[in-house]
Formats: C-alpha cells, sequence, structure tokens
C-alpha cells in the first residue's frame, strides 16, 4: 500500500510495512525523481506519517524543508476515516 507517483510528486501511503522501508523509499524518491513527497496516513497510521516525518527530517536536516500540513476526514466504505497528509520539498 505504497506510492502514486504524478510527476514530480510522490506520495507514500503508509500501512504495515516496517518505518525503515518507508524512510528508505522516500529518501530514494527524493534523491531520483521526486521534488516533493506526500506522506499519507489514515486512522491508526496518523502517527506513523509523522513519525515517518520527523525520522526523515533529522536524517536529511537541511536538505528537506516542511511544504505542507493537510488533516481532514475521508469516507471509506461508509465510514469516516480521519487523515494527514504531510508535504516536504527538497531544497
Amino acid at each position: 500500500m505504497s506510492t502514486a507517483p504524478t510527476g514530480n510528486t510522490k506520495t507514500i501511503v503508509l500501512g504495515n510495512r516496517p518505518l525503515r522501508e518507508y524512510v528508505l523509499e522516500a529518501i530514494v524518491s527524493l534523491n531520483r525523481e521526486a521534488d516533493v513527497i506526500e506522506i499519507l496516513g489514515r486512522g491508526r497510521h496518523i502517527h506513523r506519517a509523522v513519525t515517518l516525518y520527523n525520522t526523515l527530517a533529522s536524517r536529511l536536516g537541511d536538505r528537506v524543508t516542511l511544504k505542507n500540513v493537510e488533516i481532514g476526514s475521508l469516507l471509506i466504505k461508509g465510514r469516516r476515516v480521519s487523515y494527514i497528509k504531510i508535504s516536504i520539498a527538497k531544497k
């Protein structure tokens, strides 16, 4: 459950994989094709999205900047599910 690239933006949707796999995916994407990465955490994965951002910010330091944070809810299969979308851009 991840990745849907559009142009120079790559979306990483967090699921049950280990967090280190998402960290590696984000770093490789920033180094290769993506100028902006969107980290999407829904429901119980919201805290993992924040942890992923904090990990990337500490590892990459000044090479990335926080672009936008969006919170809200989606209607999925008749149920409201909260989400957070964190956008980071490379400098």
